[in-house]
């Protein structure tokens, strides 16, 4: 045996493995386009669309209106009235004013539904929108706190509607290209 070979240690080459990176995780409802860098929040400087009641938020004003002794001033009567912002602290005076009959509970959900809806969240948005109290008359300006907060509500929510309507356009086409199978597409391209 050797001894200089049996006396000096002999490093032994080392393999390095590279470790692999983790794939990345695709968002839940991730679509095949680019992903937009996300802009930062600019309040709104002038008036957007004027918010009226359509029909649906005309339904939740009436079902709302049905559950009280009388109807309130402030809920749109009818499709095109203005959406008005509720005075800050309405909820117990509107529910003071709901019939015997009917619970807490369900006249404060009829509430949340009208005060949920976008085209009410879009009136408290607008600058210079104005707070009304049971009646219909002004009493305050909308904070600006709650006006900027209500502008990045309503920005978010068009954006989740713009991924959704990508989306179900996706799920259309891939179903489109999934109704012409291969051998249809084949018989197609004949002669």
């Amino acid at each position: 045996m050797d001894t200089a070979a049996a006396s000096s240690p002999r490093a032994e080459p080392v393999e390095v493995v590279p470790t692999p990176k983790p794939a990345p995780v695709a968002p839940a409802a991730a679509t095949d386009a680019p992903a937009k860098p996300a802009r930062p929040f600019r309040p709104w400087a002038r008036s957007r669309v004027p918010s009226t009641a359509g029909p649906a938020v005309l339904a939740r004003a009436q079902a709302l209106n049905a559950l009280l002794v009388a109807p309130i001033g402030v809920l749109p009567a009818t499709v095109g009235d203005p959406m008005r912002p509720f005075q800050v602290g309405l909820g117990p005076e509107i529910l003071a004013r709901r019939r015997p009959e009917v619970t807490v509970n369900v006249c404060e959900r009829a509430i949340r539904d009208y005060v949920r809806s976008f085209s009410y969240r879009h009136a408290v948005a607008q600058p210079g929108s104005m707070r009304y109290d049971l009646d219909g008359n002004p009493v305050e300006p909308v904070s600006e706190k709650d006006r900027h907060d209500m502008q990045r509500n309503c920005e978010v929510d068009r954006e989740r509607t713009r991924q959704r309507k990508a989306a179900a356009a996706l799920a259309a086409a891939a179903t489109g290209a999934e109704a012409v199978g291969p051998a249809e597409g084949a018989a197609s391209s004949g002669p």
